[in-house]
């Protein structure tokens, strides 16, 4: 399956940026955050706009990196037509072999996906 990317806007530090487009849910796709090895800094926002709950499904990561994945799958449920929830996660179990986190979505989920970097320092 060739996973949907979502691409990881930057906060500024003392400033703001605009909330970005997001990308699209497609479940049949699933999607790929390029989060460069690190979750740290890493804040993921997934909304759901269909008309009932779904689940958002982070996928354990490969070892080596993850270490921990071993812990396996974190399933999280995002409320029916205005849902958003806000993710961090753990490198050591959710990240994959190129540094990207997996995200997979329950069938019938709509929505979309946005990832934030925090600036270093905060």
């Amino acid at each position: 399956m060739a996973r949907d990317s979502v691409t990881v806007t930057a906060l500024a530090a003392s400033g703001g940026v605009a909330e970005p487009a997001g990308t699209t849910i497609a479940p049949a796709n699933g999607a790929t955050i390029p989060a460069g090895g690190s979750t740290r800094r890493l804040i993921i926002r997934v909304t759901n706009t269909h008309g009932a709950d779904h689940a958002v499904v982070v996928k354990a990561g490969a070892n080596p990196p993850a270490f921990r994945q071993g812990l396996g799958d974190l399933s999280i449920t995002v409320p029916a037509t205005s849902g958003v929830r806000y993710l961090t996660l753990e490198s050591a179990r959710f990240v994959q072999a190129d540094g990207a986190i997996w995200l997979d979505f329950e069938t019938g989920m709509t929505g979309k996906v946005m990832a934030f970097q925090l600036p270093d320092g905060v």
